[in-house]
């Protein structure tokens, strides 16, 4: 993937935090400051019978829905049930992680040909790109 073919540098200091960016760069930061809660891990919805040899699934029925969050924790996969009504926020949670991932890539994009750039850059004069 490829997400810059050239680079202006513009130096983009934040005095508190020490941030020396590109534009581009800056550009990232601003869509991280925008990402909303997120969880990394899977959300699966499955069908299945509750075992309750009384319940309408035993019989011929139809079968429940469940909701799974699923994810990694210590080498072991966990597992969480979703309740109906928060299937849908839960989905959102995992769509910002997804764009949190792309953002981080792109940042890390955008900062290696900046280092490359000032690296080229570096003992020049002033006025010469």
């Amino acid at each position: 993937m490829t997400f810059v073919t050239e680079v202006y540098i513009l130096q983009v200091t934040d005095k508190k935090k020490g941030i020396s960016t590109s534009a581009a760069g800056r550009k990232v930061l601003e869509r991280l400051a925008r990402i909303g809660p997120f969880v990394p891990a899977s959300l699966t919805v499955t069908r299945t019978r509750c075992g309750n040899p009384r319940c309408r699934c035993a019989r011929e029925g139809p079968v429940h829905e469940t909701a799974l969050l699923t994810w990694k924790e210590g080498g072991k996969t966990r597992t969480l049930h979703v309740p109906l009504e928060l299937r849908g926020e839960v989905a959102q949670w995992i769509a910002e992680w997804r764009k949190l991932k792309g953002i981080i890539d792109r940042m890390a994009a955008v900062q290696r040909l900046f280092l490359q750039t000032r690296k080229r850059n570096v003992g020049k004069p002033s006025g010469s790109s």
